[in-house]
C-alpha cells in the first residue's frame, strides 16, 4: 500500500519538488518567526511593531496606508487567533502565508521557463533564503504581499506567448498591486514589453483596450475607502487623519517619504546610493549569486524561446535598480525583491545551460550521456547545497536575533508601572509600538493615554500628568522639552524609570529646611526588586550638583548591592536646576537579595582634590517577606 503511494507521489514530481523546497524553507523560517512584540530598531524592523498592533485592532498603517494589506491581513489575524495563535505571532504568520503564496508563484514561473523540476525547486530554496526574502516572510510587514503581486504579474505576462486574454487580468492585479505599494509600478515597463506584440496586433482595438485597462486598474484604489471608514467609526490606532480629504490625500500620496525621493545633489550622494543598494544585494545573494544570476539572464537572451522572458526580467530588475540608485536615498525592500526574482530565473537558466552543455559534450566525445549528465547534475546540486548552507549561516542568526529582541517585552513590563490617569509620551518608533501593543492589544494600560513626540501635551504637563520613560531624555533632552512646552520644566520620578514632566514646580509647604533634605523616604518590596522612594526638598537653589549613593546592606552592615545615580530622577535632574523651595520625588531600584536588612543613602560630591564627600546620610530598614 505504501509503495504505490510513494510511487504516485514521485511520479507527480512538480508538486513533490515544490513540497520539498517549501519544507526546507519552513525549517529555516519557523525558528526565526517573530512570536513576541517587536523590540528591534533595525531598519528591517522599524515598522513591525506598528503592524502588529494594527492587524490586531483593524487599525490603519502609516502612509500610504496599505489598506488592502491591512484588511486582508487583519482578517487572517482574526482567524489565526481563533485557532490559538497568539496576538503577537499571528501578524508574522500572515506574512508567512503571503510569502508562501509568492514562493508558489515563483516556482510556477521557474518551471514554466525551464521545465526542469528540481532545478526550479533548488533555485526556489536559494531565493527564499536570501535575507530580504527570508526576513519578510517571518515578520509583520507589507512586503511579502507585494512580492505576491509582483510574481502574479510576471507569471501572467510570461505564461506562454499569447497574453491577449490575460491583459485585463494584468490591469486589475496591477492596479491592486500599485495601490498596495507604489514600487510595483517599476515592473510596468517590463510588463508592457512582454505584452506589446499582442497589444498592438489589432491597432484599432488599442484605445478600447487601454481604456478598459485603466478602469480595471483604478479599481485597485477602492480599498482606500477603508481608511476614512475606520476613523469615522472611532477605531483605535488610526494613523493621521484619513477622515478628511487632506488627510486621506496625505496618506495616499505618502508625502512623508518625499525626503527619500529625488536625484542626489552630489556625486558623493550618488555613490552612497550605489554603495547602499549594492551592499544589500551582496548581502542577500553574495557576489557569486549576483554574478551567476546575471550570466544566466544573459544566456536567456541568446535563446529565442527564452528571449522575451529574459528581456522582461532584465527590465524588471534594471528599472528597480536604476530607480534605487538614482532617485531613492534609503533601502526599500520592494525594489530589492524584483532584482532577486530575476537572479533566481538566471540561476535556473545557467544550470540548464550547463546540463545542455553536458549533453552536447557527451555526444561530441562519445562519452556516456547518462554518466556525464548525472555528474553535472550532482555538481550543480552540491554547489546549490553549499550556497544554501552559506545563506543559512549568513542570515539565520541575524534574523533570529532581530525577531527575538526582548526590548519590546521589556518596554511592556516597564510601562505597566505607569501611574493610572497619566499621559505617557514615548517617541514614535519600536518602543511606542510595544507600549501600544500593551494598551490596545493586551489591555494593560486602560487608563493611560499614549502619545508620541509630535502630540500636544501642554495641558498634561501643566496638570502634572505627563510622564515619559527615562531613556527618552537621551534623544529628547530637557532643552527639547522646554522648547516644546514653551518654558522651564521640572522633573519628578513618577515610577521606576518613569519621569514626570511638569511646567510648574512642586513646592514645600510648612517646612523649615537648612539644606537639601530627604523629607520622606520608605522602602517597598517587589517580586525581584527593592524600591526606595525618597522625597527630596531644598530651601534654596543648591550651590553645587551632587550625586546620590544608595547602598543595600546585610545585617552585618556589609554592602551587597548599590543603585547610585549621578543626579536625582535617574540622573536627569541636577540639583542646580532646582528652584528654591522645590520638592522632588525620586525612586531608586535595588535587587531583592536574601539577607538584605538596610538601605543607606544620601548625597555626595567630589571635592577639589578628588575626594568623595558625603553631604548627608539616611538609613531605612528593609523588611521583605521571604
Amino acid at each position: 500500500m505504501l509503495l504505490p503511494m510513494l510511487k504516485r507521489l514521485w511520479n507527480d514530481q512538480p508538486y513533490l519538488a515544490f513540497g520539498c523546497a517549501l519544507m526546507v524553507l519552513l525549517a529555516a523560517y519557523l525558528p526565526t518567526l517573530q512570536t513576541i512584540p517587536n523590540g528591534s530598531d533595525n531598519y528591517y524592523m522599524i515598522d513591525v511593531g506598528e503592524t502588529q498592533v494594527v492587524l490586531n485592532v483593524w487599525g490603519t498603517l502609516h502612509a500610504t496606508g496599505y489598506p488592502l494589506y491591512v484588511m486582508l491581513s487583519s482578517a487572517l489575524v482574526a482567524l489565526l487567533k481563533l485557532v490559538g495563535v497568539s496576538a503577537a505571532a499571528a501578524p508574522a504568520v500572515t506574512s508567512l502565508l503571503w510569502g508562501s503564496g509568492a514562493l508558489a508563484l515563483l516556482y510556477a514561473l521557474l518551471l514554466h521557463l525551464t521545465r526542469r523540476i528540481w532545478l526550479a525547486a533548488a533555485a526556489l530554496v536559494l531565493f527564499g533564503l536570501a535575507r530580504t526574502i527570508w526576513i519578510h516572510n517571518v515578520i509583520a510587514e507589507i512586503y511579502s504581499l507585494g512580492l505576491f503581486f509582483l510574481l502574479a504579474l510576471l507569471l501572467l505576462a510570461l505564461w506562454r506567448t499569447d497574453v491577449r486574454r490575460r491583459i485585463y487580468a494584468l490591469a486589475l492585479i496591477g492596479g491592486l498591486g500599485v495601490a498596495h505599494h507604489r514600487a510595483i509600478i517599476m515592473v510596468a515597463p517590463a510588463l508592457l514589453y512582454a505584452v506589446w506584440p499582442q497589444l498592438t496586433a489589432a491597432p484599432r482595438r488599442i484605445p478600447r483596450v487601454l481604456l478598459l485597462c485603466l478602469l480595471l486598474g483604478l479599481l485597485g484604489l477602492l480599498p482606500y475607502v477603508y481608511l476614512p471608514l475606520r476613523e469615522w467609526s472611532g477605531a483605535g490606532w488610526v494613523y493621521g487623519e484619513p477622515g478628511t480629504w487632506q488627510g486621506l490625500l496625505d496618506q495616499f500620496w505618502g508625502r512623508e517619504a518625499d525626503r527619500f525621493v529625488g536625484l542626489p545633489a552630489t556625486w558623493e550622494g550618488l555613490r552612497a546610493n550605489f554603495d547602499l543598494i549594492n551592499g544589500v544585494l551582496l548581502t542577500d545573494a553574495a557576489w557569486p549569486g549576483v554574478l551567476l544570476g546575471l550570466v544566466g539572464l544573459l544566456l536567456g537572451l541568446r535563446a529565442p524561446e527564452t528571449r522575451r522572458a529574459a528581456v522582461t526580467l532584465l527590465l524588471s530588475a534594471g528599472v528597480a535598480y536604476a530607480f534605487h540608485v538614482l532617485l531613492y536615498r534609503d533601502i526599500l525592500s520592494a525594489l530589492i525583491m524584483p532584482i532577486l526574482v530575476s537572479f533566481a530565473v538566471g540561476w535556473v537558466w545557467l544550470a540548464d545551460a550547463a546540463l545542455r552543455w553536458a549533453q552536447k559534450r557527451a555526444h561530441c566525445v562519445g562519452a556516456s550521456h547518462e554518466s556525464l549528465m548525472r555528474r553535472t547534475q550532482a555538481g550543480i546540486f552540491v554547489l546549490a547545497g553549499l550556497y544554501a548552507a552559506w545563506l543559512v549561516g549568513q542570515n539565520g542568526a541575524f534574523i533570529g536575533g532581530l525577531t527575538s529582541d526582548p526590548r519590546g517585552l521589556e518596554t511592556i513590563r516597564a510601562v505597566q508601572q505607569t501611574p493610572p490617569g497619566t499621559t505617557l509620551m514615548i517617541p514614535w518608533g519600536p518602543r511606542h509600538f510595544a507600549a501600544g501593543f500593551a494598551r490596545d492589544v493586551l489591555g494593560l494600560l486602560a487608563s493611560v493615554t499614549l502619545v508620541d513626540h509630535k502630540a500636544h501635551y501642554a495641558a498634561s504637563a501643566q496638570s502634572g500628568t505627563l510622564v515619559t520613560p527615562d531613556y527618552t531624555l537621551y534623544t529628547f533632552p530637557l532643552a527639547w522639552w522646554e522648547a516644546r512646552l514653551g518654558g522651564r520644566v521640572y522633573l519628578q520620578a513618577a515610577a521606576p524609570f518613569m519621569v514626570q514632566i511638569r511646567t510648574t514646580p512642586t513646592l514645600v509647604e510648612g517646612q523649615t529646611l537648612d539644606d537639601v533634605t530627604a523629607l520622606e523616604y520608605n522602602v517597598m518590596c517587589a517580586d525581584d526588586d527593592i524600591l526606595l522612594h525618597v522625597l527630596w526638598a531644598t530651601p534654596e537653589v543648591p550651590a553645587r550638583d551632587m550625586s546620590v549613593y544608595v547602598h543595600l546592606l546585610d545585617a552585618a552592615g556589609t554592602r551587597i548591592a548599590q543603585g547610585d545615580q549621578a543626579a536625582p530622577v535617574y540622573g536627569w535632574y541636577p540639583l542646580t536646576r532646582w528652584t528654591a523651595g522645590e520638592s522632588v520625588r525620586d525612586v531608586y531600584m535595588l535587587p531583592r537579595l536574601a539577607g538584605a536588612a538596610q538601605i543607606r543613602f544620601g548625597l555626595y560630591y567630589q571635592d577639589a582634590v578628588g575626594a568623595f564627600v558625603n553631604q548627608s546620610l539616611y538609613e531605612a530598614a528593609v523588611q521583605c517577606d521571604e
